[in-house]
């Protein structure tokens, strides 16, 4: 006799009952999302690796910011209202080719190619994301729209996760000899496998259909109606003011864990990796955290403890003698990163949800200009600051108070939606009532 297996939780049992487009753009997702984590991880070294000097990395990685903050815009006024599939397709086809002649011609010193290959993966890229959360959002059922989209973050924490895993695995081998030829499994190496596994993107996302959007493009594709543009600047202060906070401080968290706790580069990428562990099994978590709490428990709870913690870990400096800085510095670190992570999808949904349909492509491609223009300008202020030794935990407090202003603003667009859901409710219901109710008798 067999016995059945239990339910799986219902936090969890939500998922499967995703249609399958959905799922088949998450995997797509997952495939593109490989190729990220690993330029994240290991390019900057592979390319020290080749002998450019960090200001030369810097100039050419920066590449890729430049082709998204200048096209972004033209490119999120182009997609609105049009079929999504196309342009997908083809930066799912760009983006992996693209990545990998970035990396043979860095490999044999081309680097005027070099150059124009990085603009280029920069133009694929901002294709995916611009064209990524509105193809989701018409795929997803409403009432399944935060799954969805839930789904979609965990393919960076689930990406990140595997390619870590596997550098760590392929460069503990170090090498292998077959028939007389030796393999060595370098960082050049671990680059060229993660992205070839991209080029099988494009071939998932061909089984998906394309959703036909309700709205139609405008004749003139550079025009943005009067009423849409508070709607717009509404939506994306919160982002101007997370991304300013993001650039501060968390691209320049192992400096601070090196240069204040004196916590060398294998140990902060363990800790790393196990709050990887828990981004993902958080960010899964996100829509019972929405039943349970609504918007202002799932983005304003858990971006505020977010804030706290972050303001925690970098008042540590002030005690970075005492024996229990560090460990609860750690602490905050692990836990931070899964809380802010949460409120992503949330936020994301929050905001599609208040610009509307038409808007959805442009208010994706304004976030992807202001996430790279934001943490360009946030690097250079970061230099100006620690030049002038400006402590760290200064540093955070400034990215608290930008964070703590950002979720803020949320509540003017949670607000909005809930004013908006409680009139549509009350409209349903009285039409249910006008058609229940009988007619007068004369």
């Amino acid at each position: 006799m067999f016995v059945r297996m239990n339910h799986l939780p219902g936090w969890l049992e939500s998922y499967r009952t995703l249609p399958r487009p959905v799922l088949l753009f998450a995997a797509a997702q997952f495939l593109i999302n490989l190729i990220n984590s690993a330029q994240f991880l290991l390019l900057n070294l592979f390319l020290k690796d080749q002998g450019m000097s960090d200001p030369a990395i810097a100039a050419l990685t920066s590449q890729r910011f430049v082709a998204t903050f200048f096209l972004a815009l033209p490119a999120g006024l182009w997609l609105r209202g049009r079929p999504l599939r196309k342009p997908m397709l083809t930066g799912t086809m760009l983006f992996p080719l693209t990545a990998l002649v970035s990396l043979e011609t860095v490999r044999l010193g081309m680097m005027g190619a070099a150059s124009g290959c990085f603009l280029a993966m920069g133009f694929a890229g901002l294709v995916l994301n611009v064209a990524g959360l509105p193809m989701m959002m018409r795929l997803a059922p409403p009432k399944k729209s935060s799954e969805a989209l839930s789904l979609l973050f965990a393919t960076w924490a689930a990406a990140s996760i595997c390619a870590g895993l596997l550098s760590t695995v392929l460069q503990s081998i170090g090498q292998i000899d077959i028939g007389g030829l030796r393999i060595v499994f370098n960082d050049h190496a671990t680059l060229l496998l993660l992205t070839l596994t991209g080029f099988g993107a494009p071939f998932i996302l061909a089984r998906i259909p394309d959703p036909t959007p309700r709205d139609r493009p405008a004749k003139n594709w550079l025009h943005v109606r009067r009423a849409d543009w508070p709607v717009l600047t509404r939506a994306l202060l919160p982002t101007l003011c997370i991304a300013t906070g993001a650039g501060l401080s968390i691209q320049f968290l192992n400096l601070f864990f090196d240069s204040v706790h004196q916590l060398g580069s294998a140990a902060y990428s363990a800790f790393g990796a196990m709050s990887s562990v828990l981004v993902l099994f958080a960010g899964l978590f996100v829509p019972e955290v929405k039943r349970l709490l609504g918007w202002r428990g799932a983005i304003l709870g858990v971006q505020g403890a977010a804030v706290v913690l972050l303001a925690a870990m970098g008042l540590t400096e002030l005690w970075k003698t005492s024996s229990w800085a560090l460990p609860f510095a750690l602490t905050c670190f692990v836990l931070r990163q899964p809380l802010m992570n949460m409120a992503g999808p949330s936020t994301s949904e929050l905001t599609m949800t208040y610009v509307g349909e038409r808007n959805r492509e442009l208010v994706s491609a304004c976030n992807g200009a202001i996430w790279s223009g934001a943490w360009w300008l946030a690097a250079r202020s970061f230099e100006l600051l620690r030049a002038h030794h400006l402590p760290y935990w200064q540093v955070f407090l400034v990215t608290s108070v930008l964070y703590f202003v950002g979720s803020v603003s949320y509540l003017l667009l949670i607000r909005t939606v809930e004013r908006r859901d409680a009139d549509e409710a009350a409209l349903a219901a009285g039409l249910a009532e006008a058609v229940n109710c009988p007619p007068p008798r004369s």
